[in-house]
This record gives C-alpha cells, sequence and structure tokens, in this order.
C-alpha cells in the first residue's frame, strides 16, 4: 500500500502532539487514535498505519535489551544501566536476558542501536574477513 505524503505528514504530527514531558503520553495517542477512526478522514487507514508505526519506533526507542552468555551481577547491571541512561534517558526502560549462545561478553540494542561486544560477534566478523 502506497502512503501518500499528507497521511505521513499527518501521522507526523499526531506524534508530535503526543508527546508529554518529553515522552508519549498514552492516553493522548489513545484520543488521536480514536478521533482519526471516528471522523475517518481521507486516508484514515493510512494515517493510523503511518502513526502505529512511528509510536512503535519511538517506544523502541525508549526500551534496551541487554543480553548476555552469563548473568550480569548486581554491580555491573548497575553500570549497565547507569551508562545506558546518562546516553539516552532517564525515562530508558531495560531488559536484561541470558544467551547462552553469545558464548561471552555482551550484546546492547536500543532502538536501532546495537553494541555486539560478544564472542559470537566476534567470532562472526573474524569468519566474515576469512572467507
Amino acid at each position: 500500500m502506497k502512503v501518500s505524503k499528507d497521511a505521513i505528514r499527518t501521522a507526523r504530527q499526531l506524534l508530535k502532539a503526543s508527546f508529554s514531558n518529553g515522552s508519549i503520553d498514552s492516553a493522548r495517542a489513545k484520543q488521536f487514535v480514536s478521533q482519526v477512526a471516528e471522523k475517518k478522514p481521507r486516508g484514515y487507514l493510512a494515517i493510523l498505519s503511518v502513526y502505529l508505526r512511528l509510536i512503535r519506533l519511538e517506544m523502541e526507542k525508549r526500551h534496551a535489551v541487554v543480553e548476555s552468555a552469563h548473568p550480569l551481577n548486581g554491580s555491573l547491571r548497575d553500570g549497565v544501566i547507569a551508562d545506558l541512561k546518562s546516553k539516552y534517558g532517564e525515562d530508558l526502560t531495560m531488559e536484561f536476558q541470558t544467551t547462552e549462545e553469545l558464548v561471552g561478553g555482551m550484546r546492547v540494542r536500543v532502538g536501532s542501536d546495537v553494541w555486539d561486544g560478544s564472542v559470537r560477534g566476534r567470532l562472526d566478523r573474524l569468519a566474515d574477513q576469512l572467507s
């Protein structure tokens, strides 16, 4: 489905209006979705589709996934939390996962930013260089 420039522009305006104190206000977002669905302006399905995509991307920017081969101890976990919150803001939510296939090290994903300091990542990069 091709989305018109007007639908994209309207969805971006809705996204900007959805912010309150630097983060997305879920009550406002729900209100905007219900208003658009109720009024059904031209291209409203495209507007809602783009708006929900923008909301999802914005929420991903505020959520960090930290994967490690072994569970992190308290001081290391606190250090990771402090570093990420200083870089991305205090409203960042954290999720810690244990992924044995990393072999060692850690991989951090915040939105589209990925830092891979895992042994598996290093081995994969070395294999790519050798082939």
